[in-house]
């Protein structure tokens, strides 16, 4: 009990007798648990009440040669409870109970907290508190824990601030009260507390968040409290955000491009145009049709001129198309006419073996207009001429 390790080594120890009455202690001891309670006092006097039965019970088997371990608060040099991890053996061949004690987390306030700074400190950077404490800190993560009653009885974590609380806040809150009933992540909550583990995605406060729900068991295999993990995924959310204007600036520029590429001009009272440039295939066709139907409906056209002078080539489903939409100009009471047919687009069409006698065609887009101009005044020259 008097040797150099003893006295010098940064760990908490003591030996005690089978009742816990302190007999020996290092410095350390001393000055984690302060000195009226290493000198002459009671291990269980120092404890926690709530703690005290469980403890005594695991303690009360060392006497049937078992090792002793638990985890439990015991008031610290300040009077405060601290939570520490004990573990514990009989001396061979002797009554006397050698004791080791780690500072561990405990919940305090309704937060998850490490043991004071010099005592962090001390530990190695491989020491679960001080990882603990370092990830709860430092990422976007929330820790907690809800009873049965949907009541949040601890909650940690820097997570906690992104979500507009501060740790420990919801602390005695019902999460129902908070989300509603029906929110999916209080529906995976109530399944947790059932005994189910729960992965989930959600979205509050404007935040995508993936929590991880867990239940945990007691000794009796009840379920008084569940776990929940929870990560705020804001570059996540921030990128969907971001994704969604740039897909909806994609479809304006889309419908731009369709509309500069398929422009219906009027050209003269009743006379529409549709100027057509580079590789048209069927889905531009359709396109078209659409377009170039509307606008005779729009304007009772009754000429409509389909320029295809920039058109280098189609396709013989695409010059079926072209048929299939003078056909339906026809229908609407419009004349259809195709200017500008290029030797390429000619001989395509022709392998249809489509009757071409219907097909009004002209040289240019400007000898197709002057044609409609002639027809509309030939017509109002036979209107206005008396019958006999």
């Amino acid at each position: 009990m008097d040797s150099a390790w003893f006295q010098h080594c940064p760990g908490v120890f003591l030996a005690t007798n089978p009742e816990g009455a302190i007999g020996g202690f290092n410095p350390e001891a001393e000055r984690v648990l302060g000195a009226e309670r290493v000198r002459g006092g009671s291990l269980f006097e120092a404890m926690h009440p709530d703690h005290k039965a469980n403890v005594a019970s695991a303690w009360a088997r060392m006497a049937e040669g078992e090792d002793f371990g638990a985890a439990c608060q015991i008031r610290d040099a300040a009077g405060a409870y601290r939570s520490f991890s004990l573990s514990a053996r009989r001396a061979p061949g002797g009554a006397e109970i050698y004791v080791t004690i780690v500072p561990t987390p405990r919940i305090s306030a309704g937060r998850l907290v490490v043991p004071p700074a010099e005592d962090l400190a001390s530990l190695p950077p491989t020491a679960p508190e001080r990882v603990l404490r370092a990830i709860l800190d430092h990422l976007d993560i929330s820790a907690y824990l809800i009873d049965q009653n949907c009541m949040y009885v601890m909650q940690d974590g820097k997570g906690c601030r992104t979500g507009g609380f501060e740790p420990g806040q919801l602390v005695g809150t019902s999460v129902v009260d908070l989300y509603g009933p029906e929110q999916e992540g209080v529906l995976s909550i109530k399944r947790a507390l059932a005994g189910e583990p729960v992965r989930v995605a959600t979205e509050a406060h404007d935040i995508l968040w993936e929590s991880i729900f867990l239940p945990m068991q007691d000794e009796n295999g009840e379920i008084p409290v569940m776990l929940g993990v929870t990560l705020a995924k804001n570059d996540v959310a921030k990128a969907l955000a971001e994704l969604r204007v740039k897909m909806e600036l994609i479809e304006r520029q889309e419908e731009v491009i369709r509309n500069l590429e398929t422009p219906v001009i009027q050209v003269w009272e009743k006379v529409i145009t549709l100027p057509m440039m580079g590789v048209v295939d069927s889905q531009r066709v359709a396109r078209v049709m659409d377009d170039l139907l509307a606008t005779v409906v729009r304007t009772s056209a009754r000429f409509a001129i389909l320029d295809l002078t920039g058109v280098d080539m189609v396709d013989t489903m695409t010059a079926s198309h072209i048929f299939s939409l003078l056909r339906a100009i026809r229908l609407l009471g419009a004349e259809g006419i195709v200017t500008g047919i290029r030797p390429t687009v000619a001989q395509t069409m022709v392998t249809l073996g489509l009757d071409l006698s219907s097909l009004t065609t002209c040289a240019n887009l400007r000898e197709g207009l002057r044609l409609c101009i002639r027809r509309m005044a030939e017509e109002k020259r036979g209107l206005a001429t008396p019958t006999q």
